[in-house]
């Protein structure tokens, strides 16, 4: 028992330095690592404060991975171009069909030259906006020596311009002329129509032929005008007029049937243009003659259009007054006159019965003037509308 517990003393104090030992090793483990990372931490911190070195002053340690393709970057612009054409702002000699002619400041301004000389022989010539200039001439421009001596903008121009220049233009231009080809009126003379009465059947009217031709010039000077074409643009019309020779007696009484048949508008349907009854027939009256009729109707009532067609004519004319002519087939066309207004236009179509005005409020009466023309020639509109009611 004795030697157990002295031999328990002998062992206790290895047991404490064994101890002691362990922990001092790791304490100076446990400080190595602190300093490492420390060290590591302040290492990072200087090389992030640093600034980065130019790229000719490192060198590649590692191989890169090869990168994909890429559109070449744009290359920043730099204050003097690569290549530049020395001659554009250096003296230019200007050389004509091999000769040289004279020496400018720069090549813009000889160029400028050439071209404002082309506009001023094109002006000279007072030519159309179609004209084709070329420069017949052959003219060069070379870089002139330093010493050579230039020539002012104003002198070169004056040079260039004048009765002896070298240079030569030619220009080509087309014209258009236009000709009357004038027209001729048959005038006939009718022993139906009253005697004083004069009837237009057809209008005469001039035509237009044009003439095309191309003319040349050499510095703005005209030198050649030749004829290209010829060809009518509008045909001319002869006019067809009737003058009447029949003397009516003065007791003569006009019927409602008076006047030959409209064959050409007995094919179409017509209705009467207003409602009221006729007051003044077709015929010859006291020494003329009433072209259509008269037709008593209210102030404002409506007008309509006997027949289906195109309105050709809307004005005042005279003694018709407001008046409206809507034309139909055959050459048939019909008149409403004496109207206080129109509810229509010149290229209008209109149908049977459509309303195209109303009836003027006149001092005489109100009434409408209705009558049925062929060709120019006034026919008695009875004819085709004989259930209206004549007044007495």
């Amino acid at each position: 028992m004795e030697k157990r517990e002295e031999q328990k003393r002998i062992e206790a104090p290895a047991k404490k330095a064994k101890l002691w030992v362990f922990v001092t090793a790791f304490l100076i483990l446990l400080a190595a690592l602190t300093y490492a990372g420390a060290k590591t931490r302040a290492g990072e911190y200087h090389a992030a404060a640093r600034p980065e070195p130019e790229a000719e002053e490192t060198e590649t340690v590692t191989q890169a991975p090869t990168p994909e393709p890429t559109a070449a970057p744009t290359p920043e612009p730099t204050e003097e171009p690569t290549e530049r054409p020395t001659q554009s702002y250096s003296k230019t000699a200007i050389v004509i069909g091999g000769n040289r002619v004279l020496v400018m400041a720069s090549r813009e301004a000889a160029e400028e030259l050439i071209r404002n000389v082309q506009r001023h022989f094109e002006d000279m010539g007072n030519m159309p906006d179609n004209a084709l200039t070329e420069l017949v001439t052959k003219v060069e421009f070379e870089k002139a020596a330093a010493g050579d001596q230039t020539v002012s903008y104003d002198a070169a121009f004056a040079l260039l311009t004048g009765r002896d220049t070298p240079l030569v233009f030619k220009s080509l231009a087309t014209y258009f002329e236009d000709k009357t080809i004038p027209h001729t009126d048959r005038v006939v003379t009718d022993s139906y129509l009253p005697r004083g009465i004069r009837v237009v059947r057809v209008y005469g009217r001039d035509g237009i032929e044009r003439e095309t031709y191309s003319v040349v010039y050499i510095n703005g000077v005209k030198t050649e005008s030749r004829l290209e074409e010829r060809y009518t643009v509008m045909e001319a019309i002869n006019g067809d007029i009737r003058i009447g020779t029949r003397d009516f007696p003065q007791n003569f009484l006009v019927r409602p049937d008076y006047g030959s048949n409209p064959y050409e508008a007995m094919s179409l349907s017509f209705v009467p243009p207003c409602d009221g009854e006729i007051t003044k027939l077709y015929g010859p009256y006291d020494g003329g003659f009433h072209h259509g009729v008269d037709i008593s109707a209210d102030a404002m009532s409506d007008v309509r259009a006997a027949c289906s067609g195109t309105v050709v004519t809307v004005m005042e004319r005279g003694a018709y007054g407001l008046m409206v002519e809507i034309e139909h087939k055959n050459g048939v066309c019909t008149r409403y006159a004496r109207l206080g207004e129109a509810y229509v236009s010149v290229g209008d179509t209109v149908e049977t019965g459509y309303i195209i005005g109303c009836v003027a409020d006149d001092a005489e009466g109100p009434h409408l003037h209705f009558e049925l023309r062929i060709r120019a020639t006034a026919y008695n509109p009875l004819k085709i509308l004989p259930d209206m009611y004549v007044k007495g």
